[in-house]
């Protein structure tokens, strides 16, 4: 039964992904896929923002904003979810060059061509996490942190996968939208998002509003 629970457990996890990256990237192949079992190179990610093509990010807050915030955009952070992995803090709209440098090496990587930028979205894999991103120029920056397993706890309130309802209740508050299973909390520019099933956490997502980078 338990072995059951648990496959069921990261099959949703690996689908929450898919959909994830479907929703910046832009349709066919991947360029390059090293990142195993979630997301393999067969996939052929689509997404409804054709509207929103080639567009570039411009004038809004300071925090959505890449190279507003310091050198190589890193952004502010006062008011804002972010985890921490491997004792490195990792801010959504943190230029992933400053994370590489931190955490070394991904496991891999999965590209595929943009359809909201110029250039191509890529997730980099870390243990237990993965990094998405999106370009602007010859830079790529965080716009979604999505946990595939248990090991990493949510900064805040360590919160991670398998946790219960009552626990992410008792961490995060009441201040909260719900919508089809997702529990999602608000703060600044970044959204913390949690999927329930049988008060049971089995989807966990840091995401930027990536909506007001068009602001």
């Amino acid at each position: 039964m338990v072995i059951i629970k648990v496959k069921k457990f990261f099959l949703i996890v690996s689908v929450i992904l898919l959909i994830t990256f479907g929703a910046v990237a832009c349709g066919g192949e991947p360029g390059v896929s090293e990142i195993p079992g979630t997301l393999p190179s067969g996939n052929n990610p689509t997404t409804g923002n054709e509207g929103s093509q080639n567009n570039t990010p411009t004038g809004g807050d300071d925090n959505v904003n890449p190279g507003t915030n310091g050198d190589n955009g890193t952004p502010s952070v006062a008011n804002a979810f972010f985890p921490v992995i491997r004792d490195v803090e990792v801010h959504l709209n943190e230029n992933i060059d400053n994370i590489t440098a931190k955490l070394g090496e991904p496991l891999g990587t999965l590209v595929a061509p943009s359809c909201a930028f110029d250039g191509d979205d890529i997730i980099f894999r870390y243990p237990g996490v993965d990094l998405y991103t999106y370009p602007v120029g010859e830079d790529n920056f965080i716009h979604t942190i999505a946990f595939f397993d248990d090991s990493i706890r949510t900064n805040e309130g360590r919160i991670r996968l398998g946790s219960s309802l009552q626990s992410v209740l008792e961490a995060y508050g009441e201040d909260y939208v719900h919508e089809a299973g997702m529990y999602k909390f608000s703060r600044g520019d970044t959204m913390l998002e949690f999927l329930i099933e049988d008060d049971i956490v089995i989807g966990l997502t840091y995401r930027l509003n990536i909506e007001n980078l068009f602001a």
